[in-house]
């Protein structure tokens, strides 16, 4: 079993031509053992040629014949690649969706039992968004999410999850992040930001965006999590926008 799984590990990893010639070969092989096998007994004269025509018909059915069903067939597993990434990912930005968002966040958070806590959340809302759609236009909305889910893909580690919750809030989990280093991340991606606007063509305004921070605390889910955050990103757009706050450390930093 483990022999015949290597092989088709190695199968699948060729290309389409190479799929079709192998089972052309293989089935050119068989043919030919076969007709060694028949004329050996009964037509020992005619081996040579038989072998030779049969190799010919076998190559003209069998090769146009792989080649159109393993077309075919990396097609569809294209099409699985493509509905499985439609399935997790958002669209505009190429963050996680809600939904996937929440199943991996929601196992991080799950597996700490005991611990010292998952990391810090992040609750990410763009300033004054609705009035960049409405001067603007929504091509350029859709131009400054691209850009802000750009910024925070390039201010978290490999190991944080992040996504697009919805309209212009997104959402990070900094795994096993202290405030500390959730406060530079934080600033980090607050500096992006405020490029935004000179990298779309957004004259007269500056692209900005407030955050609500919280640190996972030891048996807290990560509903009452996101609520702590978005409770602090509240904090966050009443007094002012542009600023980071985090109640948990006991500051807020603009």
């Amino acid at each position: 079993m483990v022999g015949a799984s290597r092989i088709a590990a190695r199968f699948n990893r060729l290309s389409v031509l190479g799929q079709a010639c192998a089972i052309v070969a293989a089935a050119t092989i068989g043919a030919d053992l076969l007709t060694l096998i028949f004329y050996a007994i009964f037509f020992s004269d005619r081996l040579l040629l038989d072998l030779v025509l049969t190799s010919l018909i076998v190559v003209a059915v069998a090769f146009p014949l792989s080649y159109f069903f393993m077309g075919r067939s990396a097609r569809l597993v294209e099409l699985a690649a493509e509905l499985d990434r439609a399935n997790r990912l958002d669209d505009l930005t190429g963050l996680l969706n809600r939904k996937t968002f929440l199943l991996q966040s929601r196992l991080v958070v799950g597996a700490d039992e005991g611990g010292e806590g998952a990391g810090v959340l992040l609750f990410i809302d763009a300033d004054h968004f609705k009035a960049i759609n409405d001067r603007h236009g929504h091509a350029m909305g859709d131009a400054v999410l691209q850009e802000i889910g750009a910024a925070l893909t390039a201010s978290i580690g490999e190991q944080d999850i992040a996504g697009r919750f919805g309209g212009e809030e997104f959402v990070v989990l900094l795994r096993g992040a202290s405030p500390e280093k959730a406060a530079q991340v934080c600033e980090r991606l607050r500096r992006k930001v405020k490029t935004i606007s000179a990298i779309v063509g957004l004259s007269g305004r500056e692209v900005t965006v407030s955050i609500g921070v919280s640190k996972h605390q030891p048996g807290q889910g990560l509903d009452a999590l996101l609520l702590a955050a978005d409770r602090n990103l509240y904090v966050a757009k009443a007094n002012g926008r542009d600023r980071i706050v985090n109640t948990d450390a006991k500051l807020a930093a603009a």
